[in-house]
């Protein structure tokens, strides 16, 4: 009796097996037909609906020509109902998937608008998951894997304003800098040219810090307020930050001044004085100090001999 159940029950579950793959398996489709059938359902507004649709199918379903229209719909279908990093997942092997895609415009297109939207929405949840730090590796995605894309300065642009916001300075630098450089005739150079110069003057808090970063900063403002900038606003923001580096470059000067006065150095003294009194730092409250001080120094002994 061992022996006849044995045979029994196994063609049972063969049986049983088969027919639950037969049921999750979808029928024979019309890959057109299903196609277009999805693509009125997100037409309509039916985005839901539309991605229910095709979760239900594989791309594999479709013939070669077909996939990367599928691989796209699914991924729309997903950023609609606000399934923003579910529609990346998509996007993001896009190239290697479909690298000679005529649509592959249309899906930079798409991750630009992601990345936009993960940008503003705002939403996280402690230090686990962001939709801005999502954001950031959307951005990273388009211009690393789209270089020659028409979104590149958008995206540089963006990217460089999340590192500001960040208090990441030197990747802000880093990104206005590759703006300028990789679309020099970008709407978006003036921009990156301000925000590149205010990234340098961000990352000091004062005169005691590096020298060689005050000049740098000033020297790219004023290269900034030379090109004759529209912005009203911007120009105001630039000058008053180039008045601010000045002061702090002058206070460096005359703090330069007061160490070697204070070691006895007179040689020292004196060159720092000049340097703080020369006509770029005119209007600072060092100058003016520096230019006192100046005056009320000795003469030197070489100087009497001439």
């Amino acid at each position: 009796m061992l022996r006849s159940r044995r045979p029994l029950r196994s063609g049972t579950l063969l049986l049983a097996t088969l027919a639950a793959c037969a049921t999750s398996r979808p029928a024979t489709i019309d890959p057109e037909k299903e196609l277009a059938a999805a693509e009125s359902q997100l037409a309509a507004g039916e985005a839901a609906a539309c991605r229910d649709r095709l979760t239900t199918l594989t791309s594999e379903l479709f013939p070669r020509r077909l996939r990367d229209r599928f691989d796209l719909l699914l991924a729309r279908a997903h950023f609609a109902i606000g399934d923003t990093w579910q529609a990346f997942e998509i996007t993001e092997k896009f190239p290697d998937r479909h690298p000679h895609s005529e649509l592959r415009p249309i899906v930079v297109e798409l991750d630009w608008e992601l990345a936009q939207t993960m940008a503003k929405s705002g939403r996280g949840f402690l230090f686990f998951w962001s939709d801005r730090r999502a954001a950031r590796t959307v951005l990273e995605h388009l211009i690393t894997r789209h270089p020659d894309s028409p979104r590149l300065a958008d995206a540089l642009r963006l990217l460089g304003d999340l590192a500001f916001e960040d208090e990441d300075f030197t990747l802000a630098q880093e990104r206005f800098r590759d703006l300028m450089r990789k679309r020099p005739d970008s709407e978006w150079v003036v921009y990156a040219r301000f925000r590149f110069a205010m990234s340098i003057v961000a990352g000091l808090q004062g005169a005691d810090y590096d020298q060689n970063q005050m000049q740098h900063g000033a020297r790219e403002l004023q290269a900034f307020l030379d090109g004759k900038p529209e912005n009203p606003e911007f120009v105001d923001i630039a000058s008053k930050a180039l008045r601010e580096l000045l002061d702090w470059q002058a206070t460096r000067e005359l703090q330069i001044a007061d160490y070697y006065r204070t070691i006895g150095n007179a040689f020292g003294e004196r060159r720092h004085l000049e340097l703080c009194s020369s006509g770029q730092y005119f209007g600072t409250t060092a100058n003016q100090l520096a230019t006192e001080r100046l005056a009320a120094l000795p003469v030197p002994a070489a100087a009497e001999k001439r």
